[in-house]
């Protein structure tokens, strides 16, 4: 994840690609606005020298061409459109000063500015452009001969007004995209993360079946062999014992591995009977007791992913938790089937769980990922020393 992401603060700024699409967006909108411009133009409104309005028109279409020649043609910066914007506006003023001041149906094309720098998902600058629009708007309708109209000051309060409300909206439109384009990147960053723990963590798997086999199983059998070579030479009548003792040990370790690798008990016998056999592996190395409350039908669409939800939360309590009880619970409710693990361990702070996947510790993220992509609900809670409550709702 990135530094910005993890501290929760703006996002780094729009990728370049990216940032010079929003800004041949914007040059394209400066081009729609022109023909309207100039049809407004044709409609019954107070308006002063026809000829000034012409000329305006003209060099704001040289400017709309230029800005969007630009675009296509060379990098585009945050700087850049930050003086667009300031271009923008100035423009905009200058056309509608030549077309009838607060009467100008030019003063439309104001609602621009706001609305092209909201696409660039930086709430402060909207907000600061949109209060350059309204003042800009302001001084040059009061600047125009055209003010002394009777009403015009309330309808240039009025259209004031307007650019405000528009330019509000803008700004809380950036602040939607912002937290979008934030949530989407540490998304990103925590999904690519992931994939990569991921890996490591099945070549960690792999690593640790091998040498759990090489350091038990091969030596068990290696031992029971040597064993049963001594009974066959007749010296050692204690051998077979230690031979068959060896063995029996290794196919547990084995039952045990295989267990780990595949769930065969779930396809056997139901999610019942899998989520009781591993709290009872759980229970054994954790040193716990485990209750269990289950109530659901034999087989389930979402048995795999509850199971091997249910199989992390148990090893976690087992290594990390030092619970003297724990529970599990099934059970569906309203067309969802619910599992919870609840333990009364040392818990741990939910706070910290960013840091925790950011160490490399993805196994509670990684399942929530999971329950989250089939439509599901993930929910912890814990505290120190009051334990670790995890419930999961699926859909049926």
């Amino acid at each position: 994840m990135s530094p910005a992401a993890a501290r929760g603060g703006r996002p780094a700024e729009i990728m370049p690609a990216a940032l010079t699409e929003v800004e041949r967006r914007i040059g394209w909108l400066r081009m729609l606005a022109i023909p309207l411009i100039v049809a407004a133009e044709t409609l019954p409104h107070p308006r002063e020298e026809r000829s000034t309005f012409l000329i305006g028109v003209a060099v704001v279409s040289v400017y709309a061409v230029a800005m969007l020649i630009w675009v296509y043609t060379r990098p585009v910066t945050p700087l850049f459109g930050i003086l667009g914007t300031a271009a923008d506006v100035a423009a905009i003023t200058a056309l509608v000063a030549f077309s009838g001041g607060a009467y100008s149906q030019a003063r439309l094309a104001y609602f621009l500015v706001p609305i092209a720098v909201a696409f660039r998902f930086r709430p402060g600058l909207t907000a600061l452009a949109s209060s350059a629009t309204v003042v800009a708007y302001v001084l040059q309708a009061v600047a125009h001969p055209a003010h002394t109209r009777p009403q015009a000051v309330r309808f240039i309060a009025v259209q004031a007004g307007y650019l405000l409300w528009i330019g509000l909206a803008a700004v809380l439109l950036s602040v939607v995209l912002e937290q979008r384009t934030r949530r989407v990147a540490e998304l990103a960053a925590r999904r690519q993360g992931l994939i990569a723990e991921a890996l490591s963590a099945g070549e960690r798997e792999r690593r640790t079946l091998a040498e759990g086999l090489h350091d038990h199983a091969i030596q068990n059998l290696l031992s029971a062999r040597h064993d049963l070579e001594e009974a066959t030479d007749g010296s050692a009548p204690e051998a077979l014992a230690r031979a068959d003792a060896a063995v029996e040990a290794t196919i547990a370790e084995l039952r045990e591995a295989v267990f780990e690798l595949h769930p065969y008990v779930l396809e056997q016998s139901g999610l019942e009977a899998a989520l009781r056999a591993a709290g009872q592996r759980a229970a054994r190395r954790g040193g716990f007791r485990v209750h269990f409350s289950m109530s659901s039908r034999r087989h389930h669409p979402q048995e795999v992913l509850l199971f091997g939800a249910a199989r992390e939360l148990l090893t976690n309590a087992a290594t990390h938790a030092e619970a003297a009880n724990v529970s599990v619970e099934l059970r569906t409710n309203n067309g969802s089937i619910e599992l919870a693990v609840r333990d009364d361990g040392r818990g741990f702070d939910v706070n910290l769980l960013p840091e925790r996947i950011a160490e490399g510790h993805i196994g509670l993220q990684s399942q929530r990922e999971r329950v989250e992509s089939a439509g599901g609900r993930f929910d912890i809670r814990s505290s120190p020393g009051r334990g670790t409550a995890v419930e999961i709702n699926l859909p049926d």
